[in-house]
């Protein structure tokens, strides 16, 4: 092999260093200098990319923390904090507008849902017409759809465990979980948003019980709506670079989940206000009163398909992941488990199905509280939020951040900090009790405590997610304890929000009424 003439040689590493040399002096300009990081992070961004499409970028970030400290710079214009101080400025003194990807997450960047609009005033608007939709007192009136759903999950648990003891000694069955909480949410974001589900509970055992007729494109909503996400997620970038060049291009939704919902908002139409007192859905919502958040006019279908599915991805997705976060740190902390079991009653196939008020009021359920409270600091439904200074800059700690620069809130590296909560690895949910009852455990840091973010853009979702966790786990655990059929290492994956990375996690379930019957 020929070697190449000393002077290519020379040549070649000439410009190599010429190239460091100029992206070093570009670098100097943006006014980022001083915050550390990597050596690399000033003359590229291409590892963040490569992070976030493979939804392992919530690592990266932990990681970088813990070697440079509370504030650092991943890239040439990309930040991260974890300072509870520089929080609160980002969040709620300062409050920065969120980074433009969320709008590109959405179909059509110009007519994105409430998670996908980053424009003040359409947000503003948009959080304005939902919000009615999801105060306390507007959840509680849809508790009847978190019940329902919930018991059909209960009822195909309860025949397994007659099937189960018909051919064994023992009544305890195995499930996947994850799938289990992921479908319920599901339907129970149909219910409550179509006042109509999509059968996924039923099919959990049975696969042949799916919706049939007319019904069949409609249990297909919920694949429809992740596949298409997940496609506008790993776009996202090369979307942004074609429309530099001058082709927008927008990822469709699928045609049949379209005309389904497009057939049910005509059929809503036609019936001429028949039984529209009784409907207390967020579709009917929209159809009474929906305007376009940006230009004032009503709502075209189109519009009305591109709000819900952004809900119903938003609904389902966070609530199931973190549910099965809170099931798994139980199985994992058996004597916090123990303490939770003792705490809640032990109920059969024939009790009533508890509501998420009397779980909220009733002191019966103060340790169940705490123990949401505690699997929300450790595990948040996003490790964290993207913002951006636009055309001024901010001051953070000392560190003056120049415009156009994405600083990110990393919520869940704040909430592990043992600066603010002592063994902060550790699930403890005595953290949340009050007196006595908290014995050694110290009190909640809630100034480093952000679950459902903070300020303007905080999640307009949070009662409903509470009263599907409340409502969720005091029905299963109250019937069930669980463990882990089998240990398994748990890789989280973050797209949207926090999932486990295959989607799937097995338990065994012991019916707790059972063990109280022996």
């Amino acid at each position: 092999m020929e070697l190449p003439h000393p002077r290519y040689l020379v040549s070649w590493i000439a410009a190599v260093l010429l190239t460091l040399s100029f992206l070093r002096s570009v670098t100097k300009k943006s006014g980022l200098s001083d915050i550390p990081g990597p050596w690399y992070a000033p003359y590229t961004a291409l590892h963040l990319r490569y992070l976030f499409a493979r939804g392992t970028i919530w690592k990266y970030v932990e990681d970088q923390h813990k070697i440079h400290g509370d504030i650092m710079r991943l890239g040439p214009r990309h930040i991260w904090i974890s300072d509870k101080a520089a929080m609160k400025q980002i969040l709620m003194t300062i409050d920065l507008p969120k980074v433009t990807m969320y709008a590109e997450i959405s179909r059509d960047r110009n007519s994105p849902g409430l998670f996908g609009e980053i424009r003040l005033i359409p947000h503003r608007n948009l959080k304005k017409f939902l919000n009615p939709a999801f105060t306390v007192a507007s959840v509680d009136r849809v508790d009847s759809f978190f019940k329902a759903c919930t018991s059909i999950l209960l009822e195909n648990y309860y025949i397994e465990v007659n099937k189960t003891k018909k051919s064994s000694s023992s009544a305890n069955i195995k499930t996947d979980l994850m799938r289990d909480l992921h479908c319920l949410a599901l339907d129970i974001m149909g219910e409550t948003s179509f006042s109509k589900g999509f059968g996924q509970i039923d099919k959990i055992f049975d696969p042949s019980k799916v919706l049939s007729g007319r019904d069949k494109a409609w249990s297909k909503i919920p694949n429809a709506i992740f596949d298409g996400q997940a496609r506008r997620y790993g776009l996202v970038f090369i979307k942004r670079t074609l429309r530099k060049m001058g082709y927008n291009w927008e990822v469709d939704w699928p045609r049949e989940m379209t005309s389904a919902i497009s057939e049910l908002i005509d059929e809503r139409v036609e019936s001429d206000g028949a039984n529209k007192a009784e409907r207390i859905d967020i579709l009917q919502h929209m159809l009474d009163e929906g305007n376009r958040p940006d230009t004032g006019a009503r709502m075209s279908n189109q519009d009305i398909i591109d709000q819900m599915s952004e809900l119903l991805l938003a609904g389902s997705e966070t609530t199931s992941g973190t549910m099965a976060c809170l099931f798994l740190e139980l199985a994992r902390a058996p004597e916090v488990r123990a303490k939770l079991m003792a705490s809640l009653p032990v109920l059969d196939p024939s009790s009533f199905i508890l509501d998420s008020k009397t779980v909220r009021e009733d002191a019966t359920f103060r340790y169940l509280e705490a123990c949401i409270k505690e699997n929300l600091r450790m595990n948040p439904i996003a490790s964290e939020l993207g913002r951006r200074t636009i055309e001024r800059g901010c001051n953070l700690n000392g560190h003056v951040i120049p415009p156009y620069t994405i600083v990110s809130a990393s919520y869940r590296q704040l909430h592990r900090d043992e600066r603010y909560w002592p063994q902060a690895e550790r699930f403890w949910p005595e953290r949340w009790l009050e007196g006595d009852e908290r014995g050694d455990a110290p009190e909640p840091n809630m100034g480093s405590y952000f679950p459902f973010s903070n300020g303007r853009h905080n999640c307009i979702g949070q009662n409903f997610a509470y009263a599907e966790m409340r409502t969720v786990s005091a029905n299963l655990l109250s019937r069930f304890d669980i463990e882990e059929a089998q240990y398994k290492e748990i890789h989280l994956r973050q797209f949207i929000t926090m999932q486990f990375h295959d989607g799937s996690w097995n338990v065994i379930l012991k019916p707790r009424w059972k063990e109280a019957e022996a």
